[in-house]
């Protein structure tokens, strides 16, 4: 099997303004040609390969404890032989965890099983699982122990039937290694009638036979947020993740010596990419440690010696502000990118001042299984001397980029005014599940529409200069303004609510909610905020509360949000 091929044709034209002009190709590293393997080996046949081939390298780290292909092998088996007879080709299953070997698990054993996984994030709240139960109907879940009861109460809400699996964030590890993170967590739950613990299954023996895999097949629906604020799942195909994958391998440079460390969430489609699925086309070791707390990760990053990730920016400033922080315990740590939230130079700076390494930007969405653009590995990303901004990088093999004009849908000429970015290429999903209105919303001629307003210069870098209008994005996460004012006007007080997103120096935005009171009520911010912590996950909690006597609107009624913005300044 072919796991790294290149084809090396030029593909660059000279046409200025042409949608086939990618001069940006020339600002690859060597060796990088413009387009991707023709037909890159799907993840899932890359770990059988290292099964098979390599079957004492070490596939995943948790903390200190590691996970060979070989065990690693075993243990999906095991699950592929325990719900052989429940999960069937096509369904779909939930996987509601953090970062454990769980996951992963989970993530090959229902590929094997010809099925679809819904990763959903960790941090959602019983009411706001229950919309995604409805819409995917799932017939399976792995939870944590953590988000069992979240899940459980969801289930009942929903009213459907679940195969459920109870993962331990103390599971997989050997005896010794005892992580202070996980003395925070709290696992102590009651197991629902029916409901089985992950253990049990994986300790029986098992066996590796499954459904045969079409890169046509959907890998994941994965969900994001739209133009309506409705939840919506991209159809991420089998084709879609091996694109990416093998883009993260040539682009990053990996092979089986690099050490993956995974910092961004296995529910967000970069922790399911750049760190799953490119460790597995490698063959490279990836590291996790339940979730994100900088502590934990720098002793981890020094010892197990990590040579890569892709992280928010928030992860690196808070790796910075660690007081343990000592550079010289990172000297492996030098193939670093960034995407998911705004990048702002000073704290690429900043970052580079304390270590000497430069952190990578990064651009992509659910929509395109994490990278469209990327900064060349060893270049610096320009910043834009119109707006400021740095650039996002360059689109990655095989993919095409154009900035149109909002009204009249023209491209616009490199160097030319901002616009809506949009793109194509083989990374690119097909729509969304069940929502062929959406869909055919968010193309256009073949061409995905991101939302997001940008420009690009003549040498072909690209440029982000502003976000679609209402769309919050806190440390990575998407924040819907329609939802959070929902929950806010659950509260009896609550007369109208409106919300925004406001700079914030870690987060790079974070909510801020404008309400008016119903007449004579009163309430406190402290306690508007603790009622928003009950019902949203801790991203969609607006870190701002301002009690205005109105709310500006149009003559029809509808909210100003752009006065809103102006008055937040």
């Amino acid at each position: 099997m072919t796991m790294s091929e290149i084809r090396l044709s030029d593909g660059v034209s000279s046409d200025e303004g042409s949608t086939d002009d990618r001069r940006w190709v020339r600002l690859y590293a060597p060796g990088i040609g413009p387009d991707v393997a023709i037909e890159p080996a799907l993840p899932l046949d890359a770990f059988e390969v290292n099964v098979a081939a390599r079957p004492d390298a070490i596939a995943l780290w948790y903390f200190d404890t590691a996970l060979s292909f070989r065990q690693l092998g075993q243990k999906v088996d095991a699950l592929v032989t325990a719900w052989a007879d429940r999960v069937k080709k096509g369904d779909r299953v939930v996987i509601l965890n953090q970062n454990t070997p769980a996951t992963v698990i989970g993530v090959l054993a229902v590929w094997r099983l010809g099925a679809i996984v819904v990763p959903l994030n960790p941090m959602l709240k019983r009411r706001e699982l229950v919309h995604y139960l409805h819409d995917a109907e799932p017939c399976a879940a792995i939870v944590g122990a953590e988000q069992a009861m979240a899940l459980h109460g969801a289930t009942l809400d929903w009213g459907g039937s679940l195969s459920v699996a109870v993962s331990f964030a103390n599971e997989f590890l050997r005896e010794g290694d005892t992580p202070t993170l996980l003395g925070k967590v709290s696992e102590d739950i009651e197991m629902p009638d029916g409901w089985s613990h992950l253990s049990t299954l994986l300790d029986k023996p098992g066996t590796s036979s499954g459904w045969s895999i079409d890169r046509s097949d959907i890998a994941f629906l994965t969900y994001t947020s739209g133009t309506t604020g409705e939840p919506k799942a991209a159809l991420i195909s089998h084709a879609n993740v091996a694109s990416s994958a093998e883009v993260y391998r040539q682009w990053l440079e990996l092979t089986s010596d690099d050490v993956l460390f995974a910092a961004a969430p296995f529910s967000h489609v970069t922790g399911l990419v750049a760190h799953i699925a490119a460790g597995l086309v490698a063959g490279a070791a990836v590291v996790m440690c339940y979730r994100f707390e900088a502590a934990t990760v720098l002793d981890l990053l020094a010892r197990h010696r990590c040579t890569t990730t892709v992280a928010a920016i928030t992860a690196y400033i808070a790796l910075l502000d660690q007081p343990a922080f000592d550079p010289s315990r990172l000297s492996h740590f030098r193939k670093l990118f960034s995407g998911g939230a705004p990048v702002a130079p000073a704290i690429v700076e900043r970052w580079e001042a304390a270590t000497g390494v430069y952190i990578h930007n990064a651009y992509g969405l659910t929509e395109t299984t994490s990278p469209s653009h990327l900064v060349p590995l060893g270049r610096r990303a320009p910043v834009d001397e119109l707006t400021g901004s740095l650039s996002i990088g360059v689109p990655v093999p095989g993919t095409r980029c154009r900035i149109v004009d909002l009204q009249s849908r023209a491209t616009l000429p490199f160097g030319g005014d901002v616009g809506e970015v949009m793109t194509s290429g083989p990374q690119v999903v097909a729509g969304y599940w069940r929502k062929p209105d959406a869909s055919s919303a968010a193309f256009e001629d073949g061409w995905l529409r991101t939302g997001d307003i940008g420009r690009a210069d003549t040498e072909g870098w690209f440029y982000v200069v502003d976000r679609s209008k209402d769309m919050i994005v806190a440390s990575g996460f998407k924040v819907w303004p329609r939802e959070v004012e929902d929950v806010l006007l659950e509260h009896p007080a609550i007369s109208e609510a409106a919300v925004i997103g406001v700079p914030d120096s870690y987060r790079g935005e974070a909510p801020k909610a404008f309400v008016v009171l119903r007449p004579s009520a009163t309430i406190t911010q402290e306690e508007l905020t603790l009622f928003c912590r009950e019902r949203l996950a801790s991203y969609k909690v607006p870190r701002l509360i301002e009690v205005l006597d109105e709310l500006p609107k149009t003559n029809s009624g509808k909210v100003l949000r752009r006065v809103l913005r102006e008055k937040a300044v």
